[in-house]
């Protein structure tokens, strides 16, 4: 049986570690988080990655999990709706939206149930080395402090966009050069609800490329989103300190005081144990594996939140290396390479950001007179619902191989 070591218990490596169990391999799942828990915002699960779930038997346990938010308004800064959007045809807001931690405790509930399939949470790789037989692990117990050596026939990296794991395995030239900043700034986080933050999420923005923004999730909280799409060093610094209250006060000094109900968000933010804050990159890299190593998920080609196409590139990533595996579970290496050769081109349409990357800076103005162009255009093309005569907007098509 040959055994594998999965390092991030996300959404990728949790489909990886479902479909390999399923299929007769040994996996071990190391995750440097304590618990299950994981922060996270509001994603949408579509195209194939709806295929994948439901063949893996949990499409009605996600559904019974979305937020039913019913589509998006826009508002002023004297909370005015001028705009208002329906989920659906329009492809801003999605049938099928989920808190991130509510799919993946979905995932790892599947996975968790195979009996060969083990999770250690709390858990991280501290070194590796490989060879043409198998890949040598020394894993670190965060609680314990104790480090094991363990032997494995191949390791996946899907720990995530700034990745420890890759780091092992990657050439120095190719580890320092992948990821590539978008030069946006954004922070997430849950606050507590109001009747008003339901059906609809509430989009408002200002001058200076800022917007605020809310999503239903539950009665009783309401996710919460910051971005910032300017390049700001003492942002980027606050980022790479690992600093909360730091990323937090600076936020707070470029957001306070504008209108609608950003103050809320702030004095929400600031209480909020769930904050997440990012500067918002993209990984791109020549070759996906170095021998019997594999990167997967937003490790590899991470397209950044901004394509909405994160979650469903994980599950699909995950589900056709699972499927190169299984077809060829003695010789990793010529799997790894065919997982590339089928998947890159897929990347390759899905990465992209619109309008040559300029499309974040387009719809977030960084003038009040852009900013009335911007609304002005919005209320219109709200009033006049022109997406009631184009047919539904269908994902990149994608061929599932079976498994």
């Amino acid at each position: 049986m040959p055994r594998v070591i999965i390092s991030g218990a996300g959404i990728a490596g949790t489909v990886l570690a479902y479909w390999l169990g399923k299929n007769g391999f040994q996996v071990v799942v190391v995750e440097r988080s304590l618990s299950s828990t994981q922060s996270g915002q509001i994603i949408d699960v579509e195209g194939p990655a709806q295929e994948i779930v439901t063949r893996m038997g949990l499409m009605e346990d996600i559904k019974s999990k979305v937020t039913h938010e019913a589509g998006i308004r826009f508002v002023d800064d004297a909370s005015q709706e001028f705009a208002l959007f329906p989920v659906g045809r329009t492809g801003i807001s999605n049938e099928i939206e989920i808190m991130r931690p509510a799919l993946a405790a979905v995932l790892l509930a599947a996975a968790d149930k195979l009996p060969n399939v083990e999770f250690r949470n709390g858990c991280t790789i501290q070194s590796m080395q490989q060879n043409e037989f198998d890949v040598i692990v020394d894993i670190h117990n965060k609680a314990s402090g104790a480090v094991s050596q363990e032997h494995f026939d191949m390791l996946v990296a899907s720990d995530g966009l700034r990745s420890p794991t890759r780091d092992l395995i990657l050439p120095v030239l190719d580890k320092e050069s992948c990821l590539k900043s978008l030069k946006i700034f954004a922070a997430f986080f849950s606050i507590p609800a109001k009747p008003h933050d339901r059906p609809y999420a509430t989009l408002y923005q200002a001058p200076g490329r800022r917007a605020v923004f809310t999503k239903p999730w539950t009665e009783h909280e309401t996710s919460a989103y910051l971005t910032y799409c300017k390049y700001d060093q003492s942002l980027h610094d606050a980022r790479e300190s690992r600093d909360v209250n730091l990323q937090k006060t600076r936020l707070a000094t470029i957001f306070q005081g504008l209108g609608w109900e950003t103050d809320r968000l702030i004095k929400g933010m600031m209480e909020a144990e769930n904050f997440y804050f990012e500067e918002i990159s993209q990984v791109k890299l020549n070759k996906w594996s170095q021998g019997r190593c594999v990167l997967l998920g937003d490790t590899a080609y991470c397209p950044s939140p901004l394509t909405g196409q994160g979650t469903n590139l994980a599950i699909l990533g995950a589900y056709v290396l699972a499927s190169k595996l299984v077809k060829d579970r003695d010789n990793p290496t010529k799997a790894f390479g065919e997982y590339e050769r089928d998947l890159r081109p897929y990347v390759n349409k899905v990465q992209p950001i619109p309008l040559g990357g300029y499309l974040p800076l387009l719809i977030n103005p960084d003038t009040s007179w852009g900013l009335w162009i911007q609304r002005f255009i919005l209320s219109w093309v709200s009033w006049l619902q022109p997406w009631k005569y184009f047919p539904d907007l269908k994902n990149v098509p994608y061929k599932l191989p079976d498994l």
